[in-house]
């Protein structure tokens, strides 16, 4: 029936979402708290979000960080939560709550939600970047999701920063997560524990520190779309992930990116565009939608 409801489900790093939604992801209710990765304390977690709507959903949607078995619902392995190996998180939820149970990779199910309904809409070749405890990626090639060989495609959080010291690079999920930012003016500033939004604040308020922080942040992951851009030449790049819904960064990203184009570039890569995820926390939850609908083929 096209009145059903379902629970789509985000689980990232730092926090998980949750939303309310139906077969056109018209979301009725969005909330959020706080992950806990221990093995028991997340499956306590995923029981309090799910127990209290049982009775009006149809089926579970999640999107969940690192390499995911699409179709046999298995968590590979993830950085995020060490103890997860080939975990069967499809079919352990469906046999807890007796519904169907469909999971997909965080950053294709951000692509998935831009490409469906998005900022990607109608674009043959993209790509989205979530900015979040690491760096998910979820590629768009020829009209389609890019999953790769082995399901791993988009997790560029392994990209590496230094190709001549392979045993000391850094990779790029550990230099680019929204950790990075806040730990980098901590560092400077020498004080404790500002969050993003106070950091965004004091960039608002004219503090240089803050200013060169966002600005090197940026530049960062500017030098990331721009590595990625000249193996995948897409159309458009679109950014999400918590901190994305600061238009500072969004405008730094932007400027980096083309700053770049303008002094270094070659001819032979083409300079993409670069837009927020029109789903912002959402993209999550909405991918992951659009990934049950298709497995269980409504769509």
């Amino acid at each position: 029936m096209n009145n059903e409801k379902y629970l789509a489900i985000d689980v990232g790093g730092t926090s998980i979402k949750y939303a309310i939604t139906d077969r056109n992801a018209e979301i009725t209710k969005l909330n959020e708290t706080e992950t806990r990765r221990e093995a028991g304390k997340l499956f306590e977690s995923l029981d309090e979000i799910i127990c209290p709507h049982l009775n009006e959903i149809s089926g579970i949607a999640m999107s969940f960080p690192g390499k995911i078995n699409v179709k046999k619902g298995t968590v590979c392995k993830i950085a995020t939560f060490k103890w997860i190996s080939n975990l069967p998180l499809k079919s352990i939820l469906e046999e807890k709550y007796g519904l169907p149970v469909w999971i997909e990779n965080d950053g294709k199910c951000a692509a998935l939600a831009e490409f469906w309904k998005g900022n990607l809409s109608g674009i043959d070749n993209g790509m989205v970047i979530g900015l979040g405890t690491e760096i998910a990626g979820g590629i768009i090639l020829n009209g389609k999701l890019y999953r790769g060989s082995n399901e791993s495609a988009g997790e560029i959080s392994s990209i590496l920063s230094d190709f001549k010291n392979l045993d000391n690079a850094k990779r790029f999920g550990k230099i680019g997560g929204h950790k990075n930012l806040t730990n980098a003016y901590n560092d400077k500033k020498g004080i404790g524990n500002i969050d993003t939004y106070e950091l965004f604040e004091k960039y608002r308020e004219g503090d240089e520190a803050a200013k060169e922080v966002i600005r090197n942040y940026s530049k960062t992951i500017a030098a990331g779309i721009v590595t990625i851009q000249s193996v995948l030449d897409v159309e458009k790049f679109c950014i999400g992930g918590g901190i994305s819904t600061q238009d500072i960064l969004i405008r730094e990203i932007k400027n980096s990116v083309h700053d770049f184009f303008a002094v270094k570039s070659s001819e032979a890569i083409n300079e993409p565009e670069i837009e927020r995820c029109h789903f912002k926390n959402a993209s999550g939850c909405v991918g992951a939608m659009y990934n049950f609908l298709t497995m269980e083929r409504i769509l």
